[in-house]
């Protein structure tokens, strides 16, 4: 039997039929005139029906011949060349040009063009999150190392005023006091923007916390914006820090006023929302799943796209000098991440801004534990500590304060020099009170060691780390622990508790 013949292997394809086929836009060209002789059925979904016109007129919108055209290029060489064009409304095309071909005598370019708007997005979304996260862990570091000189200040002039009641410096001594303050609460912004910051969640019903909030808001934005609040009755439920969630909204709404100095709209709305697998792609850091939608929206001036690639980050402002800390953006999102919630921006320049958060909405609404704090008056005491923290001025503080209410205080700089002081101390030790990360030895490790050797002691940790950190560390929610930089009435508090429910 004779073989089949090359050409009857193959059936008959239809050149036409296959391109329009392709998911990519193809399209043929002169190369004399730029004028496009046949576009594929993707290119005409995603143009109109431009056979016959020029390429750069229609396509990108260019008055002459385009900078991204590389046709002769294409004509010259072997190689298939490639342009990126960017299109009006943030929109991109992948442009490669194929090599000529010569049919009846006549000359023809052959391009394809991929959409690769959603891919750009994507890109930029991620290159942003990274940035954002190693901005997040200088910020952390820097607001640690800051929390410990801030508690050094805050510390000695807590006592100081305590001990000169009625000297002339007292009011300077106080200034010094509420200076410190104010820098620590800097710090714990800086804390919440790298998700360092503990933060008590309960369940939360959004309507009515928006719904409470109304008349501060209005107070703070002035008569001259009109507020517009749409609350959806199904909008339901999440587990949030009921004053961070102050702090987003608060700041959102300032963030809207200062953008309309003239007066204008300011609409806040809450709404329930299911996010899928393509908003997740199109929003990395994002997670699917129901969430509680906040929008704040406002008629102000907007911003072009490279204000809006800075606007989370710590200490960026397009205010004036004196008029913010650059602090208040960089706080919501922080808060969102330690949340597991996030936060989309919509802006254009002279059309407003839109914010929306989404936090992760919870199911069924249940009552929610309220946190008890008891304020104790120091005491006179007799009892034993071991006090570990290796920085020798926050050290030589905190031994003071608890030696001046009766404390007998051990004191080491690390893990290993506490254990050692154990061996040599004789009698009982009732409270380690150990900084939660420090040199030569884990404090997980210390507190082993300290169960064995004095299994009665209480244990009271702290930092001026948080959150991820201290998880990681092994210190939890209902851990006894100190968040840097305290009030020395706060550390004696403390302290006194702990030891009161030892007995």
């Amino acid at each position: 039997m004779a073989s089949p013949s090359h050409a009857s292997e193959y059936p008959h394809y239809d050149a036409q039929v296959l391109l329009n086929s392709q998911p990519v836009i193809v399209t043929v060209i002169d190369p004399s005139t730029h004028k496009i002789q046949f576009q594929n059925q993707t290119g005409l979904k995603k143009f109109g029906d431009i056979t016959g016109q020029t390429c750069y007129d229609k396509i990108a919108g260019y008055p002459s011949p385009c900078d991204f055209c590389r046709m002769s290029e294409a004509m010259a060489s072997d190689t298939v060349v490639s342009s990126e064009v960017p299109l009006p409304g943030n929109q991109f095309l992948l442009v490669h040009w194929a090599k000529a071909s010569t049919v009846d005598g006549r000359t023809h370019i052959v391009e394809t063009i991929t959409d690769i708007t959603e891919y750009k997005r994507t890109a930029q979304a991620l290159q942003q999150s990274q940035k954002m996260e190693a901005v997040g862990r200088l910020a952390g570091g820097i607001a640690h190392d800051f929390n410990n000189l801030m508690m050094v200040v805050i510390g000695h002039a807590h006592r100081l005023l305590q001990q000169l009641a009625t000297h002339p410096a007292k009011r300077e001594i106080e200034l010094i006091s509420q200076a410190g303050l104010r820098a620590a609460a800097l710090t714990k912004k800086l804390l919440t923007f790298s998700r360092r910051q503990v933060f008590e969640p309960k369940e939360l019903d959004i309507n009515a916390s928006v719904r409470d909030m109304e008349d501060l808001l209005q107070r703070m934005i002035g008569e001259h914006v009109q507020m517009v609040v749409v609350l959806h009755p199904e909008a339901g439920h999440a587990m949030m820090d009921p004053v961070q969630f102050q702090q987003i909204l608060m700041n959102l709404v300032v963030n809207a006023r200062d953008a309309m100095p003239d007066g204008g709209l300011l609409n806040i709305e809450t709404d329930r929302i299911d996010l899928d697998e393509q908003f997740v792609r199109l929003h990395p850091g994002a997670m699917t799943g129901s969430f509680v939608k906040i929008l704040v929206q406002d008629a102000g001036c907007g911003m072009d796209p490279e204000t809006l690639s800075h606007i989370f980050e710590p200490f960026f402002t397009t205010k004036g000098p004196d008029k913010g800390t650059g602090l208040g953006l960089a706080t919501v999102y922080g808060i969102l991440k330690q949340s597991q919630g996030y936060i989309d921006v919509i802006s254009q320049p002279g059309q407003g801004t839109r914010f929306t958060v989404y936090l992760p909405r919870i199911g069924q609404p249940g009552a929610a534990l309220p946190v008890v704090q008891t304020a104790m008056a120091p005491v006179a005491a007799r009892e034993t500590i071991l006090l570990v923290e290796d920085d020798d001025s926050i050290r030589t503080l905190m031994a003071t304060v608890l030696q001046d209410q009766g404390y007998q205080v051990l004191v080491a700089s690390d893990g290993i020099q506490a254990l050692q002081q154990l061996q040599l101390h004789k009698g009982l030790c009732h409270l380690l009170v150990t900084d939660v990360i420090m040199p030569r030895m884990k404090s997980t490790v210390l507190v082993e060691g300290m169960k064995v050797m004095q299994p009665a002691a209480r244990i009271l940790y702290m930092s001026g780390y948080a959150g991820e950190t201290l998880e990681a560390n092994g210190i939890h929610e209902n851990t006894p622990f100190l968040q840097k930089p305290f009030l020395p009435s706060t550390l004696l508090e403390k302290v006194q508790e702990l030891l009161k429910s030892n007995k």
